[in-house]
């Protein structure tokens, strides 16, 4: 079913799902409205966010409470955030990746790899995975950070992420064949049940494909709740590769 949103309620979803990503907690009209970007009461707010629930955008978690975005509210913002190059990378960000790979041997591809899981995995707070090609073991990081988030607060999400973590290089070759053609190289998002596996179907999984030296390829795969900062994290996967590309090519030449 395609959806189409009128100027002020593709304003009034960004704005719910920003606000949700910041506090973890159903976002209200009377919210919205004190936060004085649409000139128009708290009722008509209200109508407005019915009308999205109607359609699968919002979701109503209590009778009286606000409202969380849905996966298709999440796909339709991540899908405008890359057609509008919405994505952020301070300069304060990219200049701590820079850093981390400083006074490496950029000519090791696991060294690499690895360096940029840790530094994407502590930047990004979420778990990040590193695979790279002709090698059975990923790296990974960050499975402790993901804990401190309230959506693991119930015992089956966390039962769910282990289990991803633990079997994840048995289940890497086949998500990895299902999103990419030989040689494309890019960075793509799974939102929810978008993804193959069940077991991270109330989470996002970002994926990006690399150029690395000696003729390998790597990966990155970062796991977050799907009440993620999509503009900072994407953003982060994006730059990875792109660094990861400007090295392994500045070696080959």
């Amino acid at each position: 079913m395609v959806i189409l949103l009128t100027p002020r309620q593709v304003q009034l979803l960004n704005r719910v799902i920003e606000e949700y990503i910041a506090t973890a907690e159903p976002v209200s009209s009377k919210t919205i409205e004190s936060g004085g970007q649409f000139d128009v009461r708290s009722a008509t707010i209200r109508n407005e966010m019915a009308d999205m629930e109607d359609v699968g955008l919002l979701a109503q978690l209590h009778t009286s409470g606000g409202r969380v975005p849905t996966a298709k509210a999440y796909r339709l913002y991540v899908n405008s955030l890359i057609a509008n190059e919405g994505l952020a990378v301070s300069h304060a960000m990219r200049r701590r990746v820079d850093e981390a790979l400083q006074g490496i041997d950029h000519k090791d591809p696991e060294t690499v790899n690895k360096t940029l899981a840790r530094i994407i995995g502590e930047l990004s707070g979420n778990l990040v995975m590193a695979n790279m090609s002709e090698r059975e073991d990923a790296y990974k990081v960050g499975l402790s950070n993901m804990l401190t988030f309230p959506e693991f607060r119930e015992i089956d999400r966390v039962v769910g992420l282990t289990e991803f973590f633990d079997q994840f290089e048995s289940m890497f070759e086949r998500m990895h064949r299902s999103m990419w053609d030989q040689h494309d190289t890019d960075t793509k998002v799974m939102i929810g049940s978008e993804s193959p596996y069940r077991q991270v179907h109330d989470e996002t999984v970002i994926v990006s494909r690399y150029r690395l030296p000696k003729g390998h390829q790597g990966t990155l795969t970062l796991v977050g709740p799907m009440r993620m900062d999509y503009r900072k994290n994407l953003g982060l996967m994006t730059y990875a590769a792109q660094i990861a590309n400007r090295i392994t090519d500045t070696y080959r030449a």
